[in-house]
């Protein structure tokens, strides 16, 4: 078509849509989410849910596992000694029997039948000069240190645990305040069951299999050049406000703390025994 002007001449072009599209597109309906079917928008919602909390477990068992690989190893490697039938040579030292005397032969004139005689086993058992703690089921021969008593003494709890933390990077801690192996009384020892894989200590998972620990399982202590072994009488999981594991006890006994489950501060893992020998 051609519209004139004073000036020039425009001409408009008119492109119409094809009449049957024009009419499917106009009368096609908009979905709107409240024109949705009531089930399909409960899937929807429902799946929207599913998929947030699969995202969160990912992304928490991601971060579970940096931190705690070495714990997780730990196990790992464990149960599958475990499973082929490995045990550990600490047992030796809670089982430890009398070998059997030795028979010398003697011959008293030339010609004559020799004689035996039974000679005394020489049995010499070398203790270490340290403080330690043995755990032969879970495979752990550990120093165990010590931590002041004046942050004890004077009530100030929180360098008490920096106190702690800090020692725990060389071993087992004997907790401040409690009794010593040969003393009438509760000697209670605590330790990292998983720590952050960057920290510089190297006893930061030593007791991650603690929890594989059963009743009447032997544990021994080195101290003063003394040997103590004890027998597990009692596992429990306990609060962190429960502090009567920490209590006195009339007759000696080990107590042994962690954190559980690994990787958490949630709650204690507490392994008791009785002392049964020492030497």
């Amino acid at each position: 078509m051609k519209k004139k002007s004073a000036k020039k001449e425009v001409y408009l072009l008119h492109i119409d849509a094809i009449p049957h599209v024009a009419e499917k597109v106009a009368s096609a309906p908009v979905l709107r989410w409240k024109d949705k079917k009531p089930n399909h928008r409960i899937w929807s919602f429902v799946w929207d849910k599913i998929q947030f909390v699969l995202v969160s477990v990912a992304v928490f068992a991601a971060i579970y596992l940096v931190i705690n690989w070495q714990a997780i190893e730990i196990n790992l490697v464990h149960y599958w000694d475990v499973w082929r039938g490995y045990e550990s040579p600490l047992h030796q030292l809670a089982d430890k029997k009398a070998p059997e005397p030795e028979k010398i032969v003697a011959v008293d004139k030339v010609g004559s039948k020799p004689s035996t005689a039974a000679t005394p086993p020489l049995n010499l058992e070398v203790y270490p000069p340290d403080m330690r703690l043995v755990i032969p089921r879970i495979n752990q021969n550990v120093p165990v240190v010590g931590v002041k008593n004046e942050n004890l003494i004077a009530r100030k709890w929180e360098q008490l645990e920096s106190d702690i933390q800090k020692s725990l990077q060389n071993g087992v801690i004997h907790y401040p305040g409690t009794a010593l192996p040969g003393d009438n009384g509760n000697v209670v020892l605590t330790g990292h069951s998983s720590y952050y894989a960057w920290d510089p200590g190297r006893f930061k998972d030593v007791f991650a299999l603690l929890h594989d620990v059963r009743k009447d399982d032997k544990i021994v202590m080195y101290f003063g050049q003394k040997k103590y072994i004890y027998q597990v009488t009692d596992i429990k999981v306990v609060l962190p406000q429960n502090v009567n594991v920490l209590g006195p006890t009339a007759s000696e006994q080990l107590t042994l703390i962690t954190c559980t489950p690994i990787g958490t501060n949630l709650k204690r893992l507490i392994v008791t025994a009785k002392l049964i020998e020492k030497g």
